[in-house]
């Protein structure tokens, strides 16, 4: 079967899945079971963390298809419906006049990862940006310190929350921030707040998040983070874990792209624009 005709074929699958399986009067998940090499696919993604109901209804489509006796088309065919709900955010050249706020959990390595994006920004895109770094972390000892190392290490310079007002003439400045304590939130509204009023700055927020967390402690998170505008999310210790299902179960459970991936200690090296395929590859590598 050629490309061509191949996708045609996913289409028109797509388009009967409801149909054929309101025609049959009967649970997805009762043909998975009467077909044995459709049914070892579904086993291998439920055993990778992926909601049953979800994956039968994919699977249970291909059924009466010539994807129904090929393990590996069938395996490709989820892999494509999984990639469908996971978006990425992956513009950052030739910016100008954006605040870039980090959000998350402490501990999350929102401090480093302000160290990586400012390098990257300042020093490895096709056009160099002006930069600078902002902490309004008024609670974790050191992160100040920490950020001006940075400054000190890559010639970035350090400016004050107070004077983001005054400042035009950068193309991204980096906010830190504390952890999800309520104080800690409150602080952030104030700090949206005091940011509102600088029409020239165009504000991005990123929630960070941990590829080393179970999914409902990053639904928690997210939940915490609800009355924020969050425009994406950011993954950080890739490098830690070998399992990230968890990572793939939230990012198709919210509509939010994901736009940046931490993947080591290492500063600039270790950082890359969010990408589904690696998302995908590092998923499926046990298999």
């Amino acid at each position: 079967m050629n490309e061509e005709d191949l996708a045609v074929t996913v289409k028109e699958i797509r388009a009967f899945r409801k149909e054929m399986l309101l025609m049959h009067g009967v649970l997805a998940s009762d043909l998975v079971e009467e077909h044995n090499i459709v049914k070892e696919v579904s086993e291998l993604f439920i055993s990778k963390g992926l909601d049953r109901v979800w994956v039968d209804n994919i699977l249970a489509s291909t059924i009466g298809s010539v994807f129904e006796k090929d393990k590996e088309m069938l395996i490709s065919y989820v892999l494509e419906e999984i990639e469908s709900q996971i978006t990425t955010k992956n513009s950052e050249n030739n910016l100008r006049g954006k605040i870039h706020i980090l959000i998350g959990q402490t501990g999350v390595g929102k401090t480093s990862l302000i160290g990586k994006l400012g390098a990257r920004y300042c020093y490895f895109l096709d056009k160099k940006h002006k930069v600078a770094f902002c902490n309004d972390d008024r609670h974790k000892v050191g992160t100040t310190e920490q950020i001006q190392h940075y400054c000190d290490a890559m010639e970035i310079p350090f400016i004050e929350l107070k004077d983001i007002i005054v400042m035009d003439d950068f193309d991204v400045i980096f906010i830190d921030t504390a952890g999800t304590r309520g104080e800690s939130l409150d602080e952030l509204k104030s700090l949206l707040e005091e940011l509102d009023g600088i029409s020239d700055y165009k504000i991005e927020i990123s929630l960070v998040l941990s590829a080393t967390a179970k999914k409902r402690d990053m639904s928690l998170l997210a939940d915490a983070f609800d009355g924020f505008p969050v425009d994406n999310f950011i993954f950080t210790k890739l490098d830690e874990t070998d399992d990230i299902s968890d990572v793939i179960c939230f990012l198709m459970h919210y509509d939010k792209p994901i736009s940046y991936i931490s993947n080591g200690q290492e500063i600039p090296e270790n950082i890359m624009l969010a990408s589904t395929e690696y998302l995908l590859e590092k998923f499926m590598r046990e298999r």
